[in-house]
């Protein structure tokens, strides 16, 4: 009992001390599961960039010869303008139901499948990239389809020291609020 005593008041000491831990890498956990770009059939830039950051780093991709192919899904006006001036063989996707994460992932599987992809690369923002995992991992489980996530580098991000920038903040913030939504909503069918 004594024991089972101690080990409940050790415990509780070290709380503080596992809370501070998890707040300071909450950045690094959201953006872990960013990828090494790599040949694929198509460069995804998912939507919900008004910065333009997503685009430049499909762009880029697609210039440094990752794919032939840029999937941009519903891009502002400035980036549309751009892809369609300036890269062959740009898509944009306008329709994709519903508009978020998880609508995203599920369009692309279905829209491989038709057109005979297997890879594709995935761009959004760092702190984005845990969703996306559980997002993408869940849609495409039990398939032969491949995605890869990659980051792009805002100059507001820092894996650890999100909190310092009000951007960063917000973002890390909404991410953690919306993962637990997503399990909650998607693996448990609640709300």
């Amino acid at each position: 009992m004594v024991r089972l005593t101690w080990l409940l008041v050790f415990a509780f000491l070290l709380l503080p001390e596992i809370s501070l831990l998890g707040y300071f890498t909450a950045g690094s956990v959201l953006a872990s599961p960013s990828g090494v770009p790599h040949t694929a059939d198509a460069v995804v830039v998912l939507g919900g960039d008004w910065s333009s950051v997503r685009y430049t780093r499909g762009r880029d991709l697609i210039r440094a010869g990752y794919s032939r192919k840029l999937v941009l899904i519903q891009p502002n006006a400035v980036d549309r303008k751009d892809a369609l001036a300036n890269l062959p063989g740009v898509v944009i996707w306008d329709d994709v139901l519903p508009g978020n994460s998880w609508g995203e992932a599920k369009v692309t599987r279905a829209r491989m499948q038709a057109n005979g992809w297997k890879s594709v690369l995935v761009v959004s923002d760092p702190p984005h990239m845990l969703r996306l995992r559980y997002s993408w991992f869940s849609n495409f489980w039990c398939t032969d389809l491949t995605y890869t996530l990659i980051a792009t580098n805002p100059p507001w991000w820092s894996a650890w020291r999100w909190w310092a920038n009000p951007q960063s903040n917000s973002f890390v913030e909404n991410e953690a609020v919306k993962l637990g939504y997503y399990v909650l909503h998607y693996r448990f069918g609640l709300w």
